[in-house]
Parts: structure tokens; sequence; C-alpha cells
């Protein structure tokens, strides 16, 4: 069977319901007036051009933060004060967002290929993959990390862009198109993959150091078998933590990769983690928190059921989290209460916000940056 690829979760869910002839996909709950217990001021905003539904997300090097648009190119703006530093228009549309580091920002496009741009806008090099680049390039230790569609992983020299190694795995017959980064940490790359797997390779040399379960497939059907992870895992110290949909969120050892916990939940838009709990957006719309140590649930904040949140972040004690309108909700980690709200241009938040020095930086569908701080 040819494996078939879907741009969302949400996508699957509303195909299924379009053949019924049934919408089934959640009632996004009004937001009604909380009493905030904190602030959430907007430091700075800019735009720069539609995202187009792919998960642009910004990132930062040096004083600058780049953002993509699927059709415009790149930009790139002072951290400080959101100020406009350059505009560039890529020679090909954009699909994988950006990565930027050491002087070098690189994206990935629909072709399969790999850029890879000075900050003045030249082009530094090109490369090319197996398939689709719809996940955002990640940058470290001197290489760059693209997952393709078709399930495999490369990892290019950050300065030609020659390949250094790639990584692959069998697919599922069903898969979700899949827009979730890897993440790299002391020299791992972790990559969360579909069949609800999870693997730690060497970002040195692409060798396998463990592969682990966080969700089995299960149901008598493709379709209910589908566990895919399709949102970047998380790590902290000893930690790296991963969320399937339709399966589980679940917790491992970073050095042998054995399973520390698990929980039944369901999510497409990801985790976060501190130093005491996990923070997951169910897809359904709910926030929930487990505990670090033994995965034991805290809480669930359940008034965002339907908004179609982002991943959580944890910004200064406090969980951030975005919704389909572009508004920022901040929880309290303690019990999942709202702490303080802010709004942006009413268009979705798809992407967790990002952490930069002292701000919160979101990123919307129709190419809004918004940097926010609270004191």
């Amino acid at each position: 069977m040819r494996p078939l690829r879907f741009p969302l979760a949400l996508s699957l869910a509303a195909l299924l319901a379009a053949c019924a002839g049934v919408d089934n996909s959640p009632q996004p709950t009004p937001l009604s007036d909380i009493a905030a217990k904190t602030t959430l001021r907007t430091a700075w905003k800019a735009s720069f051009g539609p995202g187009q539904l792919y998960r642009f997300a910004p990132d930062i090097d040096g004083e600058a933060v780049y953002m993509a648009s699927a059709s415009q190119g790149f930009a790139g703006f002072a951290k400080a004060d959101g100020r406009k530093l350059a505009e560039f228009r890529a020679e090909r549309p954009l699909a994988g967002g950006i990565s930027a580091s050491r002087g070098t920002v690189v994206a990935g496009t629909l072709k399969g290929e790999v850029l890879a741009y000075e900050p003045s806008g030249r082009l530094k090099w090109r490369a090319q993959v197996s398939s689709e680049v719809v996940s955002p390039p990640v940058s470290a230790e001197g290489a760059v990390v693209v997952r393709s569609v078709d399930g495999r992983v490369w990892a290019l020299e950050l300065e030609d862009g020659k390949v250094r190694w790639q990584f692959q795995r069998s697919q599922p017959a069903l898969v979700l198109r899949n827009y979730a980064p890897v993440t790299i940490a002391d020299g791992v790359v972790f990559v969360g993959m579909a069949g609800g797997k999870l693997a730690a390779v060497s970002l040195r040399d692409g060798r396998l150091l463990w592969e682990s379960v966080v969700a089995p497939p299960r149901g008598a059907t493709e379709l209910e078998r589908v566990t895919d992870i399709s949102s970047a895992p998380a790590v902290e110290g000893s930690e790296v933590c991963a969320v399937a949909f339709q399966g589980r969120v679940a917790c491992f050892n970073v050095s042998n990769g054995q399973q520390l916990w698990a929980r039944e939940v369901s999510s497409y838009a990801g985790l976060a983690m501190d130093k005491k709990q996990v923070y997951v957006s169910d897809e359904t719309g709910n926030v929930m928190a487990f505990e670090r140590s033994g995965g034991r649930t805290l809480w669930k904040q359940d008034k965002l059921y339907g908004r179609r949140l982002s991943a959580p972040a944890v910004y200064q004690g406090l969980v951030a989290v975005g919704d389909f309108e572009g508004v920022v909700h901040l929880l309290d980690p303690a019990d999942g209460s709202f702490r303080a709200r802010q709004t942006t241009d009413k268009s979705r938040i798809l992407v967790a916000p990002r952490l930069v020095d002292d701000k919160l930086l979101v990123q919307t569908e129709a190419g809004g940056l918004f940097a926010f701080v609270s004191p």
C-alpha cells in the first residue's frame, strides 16, 4: 500500500468528517473574562507574509530574529526592538521553516531542496534530499539536520551543505504528514517518528544510539493504528519526553532510552517540560500537566477546549500556549488556572511560543511576529 500523508492531524479528522457528511470537530469554547494575576505586554511587533498552514517558527542568531514566509522568503529583525534588518526573497517557495546559526539561514522546500543563505541574502549553498521538507531545519555544532516526509533524517554540513549522514526507518502504511522538527541536545538528535517511536541518533556520525516506543499502534484498521509523533521531543536534564497522536506521552532516560513512565493522551501539537512537570496540549484543546518524576496527572485546563492549541512553552515560571484566534494564554503551573491573556493579529498560532532572553516570541499564521514581556 502506498503511504498516504495528511497536512495535519486535524486535516485527517476533517477529511473523515467530510466523508461522513458531519463535522465532528470540537466546537471552540468561547473565551470568558479572567482575573489577570500578571501582565503580558507587547514589547514589539513585526510582520512578513503568511506561513500558509506550515508550522513556521522564528529562529535566533546573535542579535537577529529570523522568520520565514511561504511565498516571500525570509526577513531578519533586531532582537531588542523588532526593527527590520533585512528582507530577502528566496528563489523557491519555502515549506520547512528556517534555522539560523553561525551567520547561515537554512530553509526547506516542497521540492526537497535545502537552501542556505548568508544574512545578506546571498545563496550560500543548495542541497537536495529525497522528498519534501516541511519541518523546520535544526542547526547545532556545525551541522543542520532536516527531515523529509518520506521518513528520512539528513545531517548536512552547515558550511557547505555536504551530507554528513542519513538516517532512515521503515514507515507504516498510513502516516500523518510530519511537520515536527528534531530536537538536538548534547550531540544527540532526538527524532519522533511515525508508528510512535522515538530514536536517539549521534549528531557526529548518524549512529543509532537507541530506539524506544512512545505509543504502540493499536486498533483493527490502519486509521486506528496511526500513532505518529508529529511534534518535537522535549529534553530537560537526563530526560527526554515525546507525545504521539492517538497514543501516549512518555518520558525516557536520555542515555539509554529506558522508559520512565507513560500516560494515555493524544496530541499533534506537542509538549514542554520544566524541572518538575511535563505539559501537553492534547488534540481536543485541553492543557494537561504531569508530574515529571512519575507521570502522575496533576491538572487539566479544559476551558480552551476546541481552540486548536499550539504546543506549550515555559516562560518565566508560567505555561504559555497559543490558540486558533491568535490569543496567547499564560497558565499557572501549580493548578492550570489563567494568569494572563494577550491577543496578536487574530490568526492562528501554530507553533509553541519561543523564549528569547526575557521575551516570549510568537509567530502567527498570517505572518505576524510578536515579542511579549511579562514583569
